[in-house]
């Protein structure tokens, strides 16, 4: 689709969100336990209610409708379970350097605890490097989100030296710990190198 990104994994598909998709997405992780590892400020939790709401759309698997345009913003992917038509997740990059970001994400409670974060790591970090062309993708986590880590491993990450400590939105200060995925050949898209250009 013309200015939206698509990747799929085995279980998964993610792309660039329409306007409802980022609302879902946002659902997706303002509960208690996603929030006590991301942190996000008050204003960007949707309340429970709502939260529930936007969790039960089914989203489009093809061209979104009118008026449900995507969001200019190539740095969030939305994760969709593809065969239950139901939202999984998400996924982000930020750019830290011109030559390296830091990527992150979450997965709905549904989602959780089956193994799929080490597709979202692997999703988000194909984007980075093969789309954004950044040699070097970090991700930080706390040292006690086990289920953090292991799926960055999987997804090829490896620890690093990093801050000891990482702020959060909120205002909490956090033990950080830090893994990288490098490769010094990237992919940079001829339309991010335009862009880049401008």
């Amino acid at each position: 689709m013309r200015g939206r990104h698509v990747i799929s994994t085995p279980r998964l598909l993610f792309r660039s969100p329409t306007i409802i998709d980022t609302m879902a997405a946002l659902a997706a992780a303002s509960d208690a336990d996603a929030q006590r590892w991301l942190g996000w400020i008050p204003e960007s939790v949707v309340p429970e209610p709502q939260r529930e709401r936007l969790l039960d759309r089914r989203p489009r698997l093809r061209r979104p409708l009118l008026g449900r345009v995507p969001v200019r913003d190539p740095l969030l992917l939305v994760a969709i379970d593809p065969q239950n038509r139901a939202y999984a997740g998400m996924a982000t990059i930020h750019e830290v350097t011109p030559d390296g970001c830091q990527v992150g994400g979450s997965l709905s409670p549904d989602y959780r605890g089956l193994g799929l974060g080490a597709e979202l790591f692997t999703a988000i970090y194909q984007l980075a490097h093969h789309h954004f062309g950044y040699a070097e993708v970090r991700a930080g986590t706390e040292p006690t989100n086990t289920a953090c880590i292991r799926s960055l491993q999987s997804a090829g990450f490896v620890r690093v030296a990093g801050a000891a400590t990482h702020l959060l939105p909120d205002g909490r200060t956090v033990p950080a710990t830090w893994f990288s995925r490098t490769d010094p050949i990237p992919t940079l898209c001829p339309a991010v190198r335009h862009r880049r250009r401008s």
